[in-house]
């Protein structure tokens, strides 16, 4: 994991709970015990924080990290996707219903949205492309590498 050198400036946390998000951002399982003792608080009062930044919205929520290559889904994919014969909110219904499609970014150039696909072959990815070509225009590039480890954010 790695720490962003910028800073950020929000009155809202303190340092305890920026440690606490640091802690979480770096293993969402670590004990809330571990927590405490790592930034010097008890368990109570890093189980009210934890409560609070949820509820205030700073912590959206707890995801896991799964291995696509071990599931047989081999086939990572960015599409640039621009919507010509839909509208925007309908190309969103529509992505939003397919399951290949793990995340998507509505963006700024020539095309209006990048969308992350996975599949487990390109006869998967050739009929993906086929459906969205329906009603637009795609670019697609085969992911070869990447870094999927999450970058915490700090105060620092």
């Amino acid at each position: 994991m790695f720490i962003m050198a910028k800073e950020l400036v929000n009155k809202g946390l303190d340092d305890f709970n920026w440690k606490i998000l640091q802690e979480l951002q770096m293993n969402a399982r670590i004990t809330i015990v571990e927590i405490g003792k790592r930034i010097g608080l008890s368990a109570p009062a890093v189980a009210e924080r934890i409560k609070k930044l949820e509820e205030e919205g700073y912590i959206k929520g707890y995801r896991t990290v799964v291995d696509y290559d071990k599931l047989g889904l081999s086939v990572p994919v960015l599409i640039h996707y621009k919507a010509t014969k839909i509208s925007h909110s309908d190309m969103i219904k529509m992505v939003d219903k397919m399951p290949e499609v793990m995340e998507w970014y509505g963006i700024t150039g020539t095309h209006c949205s990048m969308l992350k696909v996975i599949v487990a072959s390109t006869k998967e990815l050739e009929n993906i492309i086929e459906r969205l070509q329906e009603f637009g225009e795609t670019s697609t590039s085969i992911i070869l590498s990447s870094n999927t480890d999450a970058k915490v954010v700090s105060k620092k």
